[in-house]
C-alpha cells in the first residue's frame, strides 16, 4: 500500500474519531437537562451517551496522540459553549406575538449553561489524570494489555468526572440525596459501558505517542 493511501486512511479515521468525541459530548449535554429514571436508577439523561466518550477518548489518544486529543477535547468544549449561547440567544430575543410568549424554550435549555461549564471543567480536570494514567501503562506494557489503558485511566478519571460534573451542574439544584443517587447511578453505569467498550481500542492501528 502506497504511502498517498495510508495518508487517506489515516486521516479518514482521525475525523471520523474526532467528529465521534464532538457529537457525543454534545449529545450527552443535551441529554443532561433531563433526570430520567431507568432500572431503578436516577440518571441524567447524558449518562446514556456520555461513558462512551471516555473510550472515544481513549481511540483518539492510540490514533493521533494526546496532542490532538487535547485539542479535540477543547475545540469540543469551545462548539458546546457556542451551542448553549446561541440557544441563549434565541431564547432572550423577542419572540413572535403571532405564535406566542413560547417561554418553555429557555426554561428548558437555560439550565445547560451549569451544566456545560461543569462539562468543561470536568473533562478538562479528567483528561489530565486520563491521558497521564493511560500514558504510563502504555509506557509500561507496549502495545500489549490495550484493553488495560482504558479500564485503568477511567477507573479514575470516571468518579473525578462525574463528583465536577455533578457538584457545577446540579449542586443547590438537587438534594444531597439526589445529587448521591445520581453520583453512584452514573458511576455504575459509566463502568460498565466502558468495561463493554474498552474492546474497541483494538479497532484503529496505533499510529503515534
Amino acid at each position: 500500500m502506497n504511502t498517498s493511501t495510508e495518508m487517506q486512511r489515516f486521516q479518514r479515521t482521525l475525523m471520523l474519531c474526532s467528529c465521534l468525541y464532538l457529537a457525543l459530548v454534545s449529545f450527552a449535554n443535551l441529554g443532561s437537562l433531563r433526570v430520567i429514571s431507568l432500572l431503578g436508577l436516577s440518571l441524567d439523561g447524558g449518562t446514556l451517551l456520555y461513558p462512551f466518550t471516555f473510550t472515544m477518548r481513549d481511540v483518539l489518544h492510540k490514533k493521533a496522540g494526546a496532542a490532538h486529543t487535547r485539542f479535540i477535547i477543547l475545540l469540543t468544549a469551545g462548539l458546546n459553549l457556542l451551542m448553549f449561547g446561541f440557544c441563549w440567544l434565541v431564547g432572550v430575543l423577542p419572540a413572535d406575538a403571532s405564535v406566542g410568549p413560547q417561554t418553555e424554550y429557555l426554561l428548558v435549555l437555560a439550565p445547560g449553561f451549569r451544566l456545560v461549564l461543569g462539562s468543561i471543567l470536568a473533562m478538562a480536570l479528567a483528561e489530565l489524570l486520563d491521558t497521564g494514567i493511560y500514558s504510563l501503562v502504555r509506557k509500561r506494557f507496549g502495545e500489549k494489555k490495550q484493553w488495560l489503558r482504558v479500564l485503568l485511566s477511567n477507573a479514575v478519571s470516571v468518579p473525578l468526572d462525574t463528583v465536577v460534573f455533578l457538584l457545577i451542574a446540579f449542586g443547590g439544584r438537587y438534594d444531597m440525596p439526589t445529587l448521591i443517587a445520581l453520583f453512584f447511578s452514573n458511576i455504575l453505569l459509566k463502568y460498565l459501558v466502558a468495561a463493554a467498550a474498552s474492546w474497541t481500542v483494538y479497532l484503529v492501528k496505533e499510529d503515534m505517542e
